[in-house]
């Protein structure tokens, strides 16, 4: 979780360091346009045997036009093992493929998104055992971004990972599904 972390901050140091030059552009978004912003939120599993977590993600984006965009996922949450005869915790790394529409209305930008994705679930016991298991699943959301320059935007988002049951160490989780709660920084590039 502390690489995803370092990522998120260079990318808020990316977006700071902007210039007035860049920002006379197009503007934002356009076809052929870049995007990169990073988000820190909370993450609530199905299983009840797991509890909430922190979740992190980067996100890289491609605009098709001004209104369609192809978005790729990396996040990662951390979720604590309650309620069963162990302790431990679980630590879902997800890697989407998304696609996103929005709808422009000057500052504010209402968007939805869905794609595919991969799970990878992994596990440890307080004995130090580790253990993996992936798993292909779904996701589908939605958000808003609010423009306070022409080119760098505030996130908020809430999306479904939807996966079924998974292997942890010594025992099957019935569910994989959860929800994410973010908020982040968007930067978009030049095309």
């Amino acid at each position: 979780m502390k690489k995803i972390g370092a990522i998120i901050a260079m990318t808020f140091l990316a977006v700071a360091a902007e210039t007035p030059a860049f920002a006379q552009r197009a503007p934002a978004p356009a076809p052929g346009m870049w995007a990169i912003s990073g988000s820190v939120g909370a993450s609530a599993p199905k299983d009840a045997s797991l509890d909430k977590g922190l979740d992190l993600a980067v996100n890289v984006e491609n605009y098709l036009s001004s209104r369609v965009s192809i978005r790729g996922q990396l996040g990662g949450s951390s979720w604590n093992i309650v309620g069963r005869a162990f302790t431990g915790d679980v630590k879902p790394l997800r890697l989407d493929g998304n696609l996103v529409y929005n709808w422009e209305g000057g500052e504010w930008h209402p968007y939805v998104t869905a794609g595919v994705g991969m799970y990878d679930y992994r596990s440890s016991l307080s004995g130090n055992v580790n253990g993996s298991d992936t798993k292909a699943g779904i996701d589908a959301g939605g958000g808003i971004e609010y423009f306070f320059r022409r080119r760098t935007t505030l996130t908020g988002e809430v999306l479904y990972h939807g996966v079924g049951a998974f292997n942890g160490l010594v025992t099957t989780y019935n569910s994989g599904s959860f929800w994410t709660f973010d908020v982040g920084l968007k930067a978009y590039l030049r095309r």
